[in-house]
C-alpha cells in the first residue's frame, strides 16, 4: 500500500473504538448542502473542521475523490486521555483510527477547510504529520501504523 499525502487520498475510515461521549453528535453531511438551498458550498466541511478543532462528537459524509461510488463517513467521538477520537471509513472495508493530538486536530481540520474551499489535491507521495496518530484497520481487524518509522 502506497502512503497517501492528504484527507482526500487518505479516505478515512469511521468506525471508532474510542470513548463514547454522551452528547449527540453533530452531523454535517453533502447532503446536508443540497438539501438546505442557502447552505454555502463546503459549509458541512468546514462545521465538521470546527467541530474537530474542538473535538466534539460529530459525524460527517462526504463523496471519496478517487473511488467513485465510495461515500467517505468521519467520525468523530470525543476526547479521552487528551486525545481526540476520529475514524474515518476506506475502500475495502477498512477504517483509520486516529487519536489525535491538539496540533494533529489543527492540521486535519485545516485539510478539511481546504476541501471546503475547493482547494484539496490528492497524491501518493508523503504523507500528512497528524497521520502518524492513526492507524489503518483491516477488514480482518489487524492494525498497522499509517505511517511507518
Amino acid at each position: 500500500m502506497k502512503p497517501f499525502t492528504s484527507l482526500a487520498a487518505l479516505c478515512l475510515v469511521a468506525a471508532s473504538a474510542f470513548a463514547v461521549s454522551s452528547e449527540p453528535p453533530v452531523e454535517t453531511t453533502a447532503a446536508t448542502e443540497a438539501a438546505v438551498p442557502d447552505a454555502a458550498p463546503g459549509a458541512a466541511d468546514r462545521a465538521f473542521a470546527e467541530a474537530l478543532v474542538g473535538c466534539r462528537p460529530a459525524t460527517h459524509q462526504g463523496p471519496h475523490p478517487f473511488v467513485k461510488g465510495f461515500v467517505i463517513e468521519h467520525t468523530i467521538a470525543g476526547e479521552t486521555d487528551g486525545l481526540c477520537a476520529y475514524s474515518q471509513t476506506m475502500p475495502g472495508s477498512m477504517t483509520m483510527d486516529c487519536k489525535l493530538s491538539t496540533e494533529g486536530r489543527a492540521a486535519l481540520a485545516t485539510e478539511f477547510r481546504e476541501l471546503a474551499e475547493g482547494r484539496m489535491s490528492g497524491g501518493t507521495g508523503s504523507q500528512p504529520g497528524w497521520s502518524r496518530e492513526c492507524e489503518i484497520v483491516t477488514q480482518d481487524g489487524k492494525r498497522m501504523p499509517m505511517q511507518s518509522g
